[in-house]
């Protein structure tokens, strides 16, 4: 009876070896970037739920310096008048701050890591893994053909 054949060793280059070593921790790392990316995003979601009534107060406050100004410019406020309110609002503005501020902490510990490393990844690893490949980064001017025809698309 005959031996089933074996299967055919592939022998593959050391120089494509070493090119899908690269590519795949290249595949790696962009999918690290990006992962990081979304964490932040996530948390900066998550950080603007949480603190919407704080950071609410603080613009309501900001606005209100605003309309004080313009009816002091047009000479609707006296001066004392004015400047004892912009004090006021000032302080109050600055106290709304601290408790946004607050609030926010623990969020901000979370997401600047993420923000750091996505900015390493970005302006460090990144490029540097693409000259490794054999593609360095070159300033672009102009949109590539393929990127126009997807923006076009997705105008659609």
């Amino acid at each position: 009876m005959a031996k089933p054949p074996t299967p055919a060793q592939v022998v593959i280059p050391k120089e494509l070896q070493k090119e899908i070593t690269l590519l795949r921790g290249f595949r790696d790392l962009v999918g690290e970037r990006w992962g990081y990316f979304l964490g932040r995003q996530m948390k900066q979601a998550e950080l603007n739920d949480k603190t919407k009534t704080e950071r609410k107060k603080v613009t309501e406050i900001s606005k209100g310096i605003r309309d004080n100004f313009d009816s002091f410019i047009e000479g609707e406020t006296p001066a004392k008048e004015f400047i004892d309110s912009y004090v006021k609002a000032q302080k109050q503005l600055k106290d709304a701050r601290d408790v946004v501020s607050k609030k926010a902490k623990p969020f901000r510990e979370k997401i600047n890591p993420l923000r750091k490393a996505q900015k390493y990844l970005d302006v460090v690893a990144i490029p540097a893994s693409l000259k490794e490949l054999g593609t360095p980064i070159s300033p672009r001017f102009s949109l590539s053909k393929w990127v126009s025809k997807a923006m076009q698309a997705e105008k659609k």
